[in-house]
């Protein structure tokens, strides 16, 4: 398993648990089991990096989460990349807010003196929230089938932003969405 950190965007409750919903019928079908096993949270990767400093990062996120309101979400397509990590996941149809409120989260990492990988300069970063890791090859057809079943679009808010390190996955801290009181 891969190490590092990773901010990340999580999910209302009622969205939430349509991913989950995904995440235990792949799990009873014996398919991937790997997210409920490495206790992950649904959620979108808005930055990632093998090493960070959590407490140049703590303030930042604070601050940042204060400045934006939930983000309306909809899962509307499945998909995959073409590796061979065998991820299968929810593809949110793309909107301008959600686009920019990664791209200021990055100009703002920047700021502190933080490399942005390519993969998550703006017009590079493709979000989504995964559904299933490892799939067997054999099976990804299957695993496609069952999450169409789901009845996408599924749609919520994105409303919490946090940093976790993996593996295994431990979430640091987190910050509610257009939380404007100091606390």
């Amino acid at each position: 398993m891969s190490e590092g950190f990773a901010i990340e965007l999580y999910l209302e409750p009622a969205l939430e648990n349509q991913v989950l919903k995904a995440w235990n019928v792949l799990a009873r079908r014996q398919i991937s089991t790997q997210l409920i096993e490495m206790e992950s949270r649904p959620h979108i990767t808005l930055f990632s990096a093998p090493f960070l400093e959590p407490s140049k990062l703590e303030p930042l996120l604070k601050t940042f989460a204060s400045k934006h309101d939930p983000l309306p979400l909809s899962f509307s397509s499945i998909g995959t990349f073409s590796n061979d990590n065998n991820l299968l996941f929810l593809s949110p149809t793309p909107s301008i807010s959600l686009l920019q409120f990664q791209s200021q989260l990055c100009d703002a990492i920047k700021k502190e003196g933080i490399d942005v990988p390519d993969h998550y300069a703006f017009n590079s970063w493709i979000p989504y929230c995964s559904v299933a890791h490892q799939v067997p090859k054999s099976r990804i057809a299957e695993a496609f089938s069952i999450l169409r079943d789901l009845k996408l679009p599924v749609s919520g808010y994105a409303v919490d932003i946090g940093l976790v390190q993996f593996s295994p996955v431990r979430e640091l801290f987190s910050f509610v969405l257009g939380n404007n009181l100091d606390s």
